[in-house]
């Protein structure tokens, strides 16, 4: 299914909103040089017609202007900024630096989207904070993973923790 599809079906849910226009390309340029990375052109392209997204319960971050009343929670800075130092702590395994945070886990965590330079390049997976910021499950794709939240297919993949690691951790 296609991105506008989805954001068709989106425009559904209670509360939704878009950025007006989507985002410049000057902008989603401007954020590739910030965190030295290509974006995949899924988000890109999500990014440029709609900027981010948000209905009652959730979101997508992306380029929103800081001086709207949901610029620090809908941005993708804000979001990749803040995680990138909560994660920096010696028992939490670090966010990955080839991507971005695309949105929170209401549990403990994030949905970190890999770069076009990373060896999983447009896949999304989710790191929780319960595992100590090991991988718990990903996504093939950044429009599996809107597709996901918006329709509820297609499940994401599981990925195996290190519970050992955890268990070191605890013991330490």
């Amino acid at each position: 299914m296609s991105i506008e599809v989805l954001m068709q079906d989106a425009a559904k849910k209670e509360n939704f909103m878009v950025r007006e226009g989507g985002a410049a390309q000057d902008e989603i340029l401007a954020l590739e040089k910030y965190y030295k990375i290509t974006l995949p052109n899924d988000y890109r392209d999500f990014l440029l017609k709609f900027g981010f997204v948000a209905w009652f319960g959730d979101y997508i971050c992306g380029l929103v202007s800081e001086e709207t009343r949901f610029g620090k929670t809908f941005s993708v800075y804000k979001k990749t900024d803040y995680y990138q130092d909560f994660y920096n702590r010696a028992e939490f395994k670090s966010v990955p630096t080839d991507g971005v945070i695309i949105n929170k886990y209401d549990g403990g965590g994030y949905y970190f989207l890999f770069s076009q330079e990373s060896e999983r390049a447009g896949e999304v997976g989710l790191f929780l904070t319960e595992t100590y910021g090991q991988e718990v499950s990903k996504f093939k794709s950044f429009t599996d993973y809107l597709s996901f939240l918006v329709t509820g297919t297609p499940d994401p993949e599981s990925i195996e923790v290190d519970y050992d690691k955890i268990m070191d951790i605890i013991e330490d």
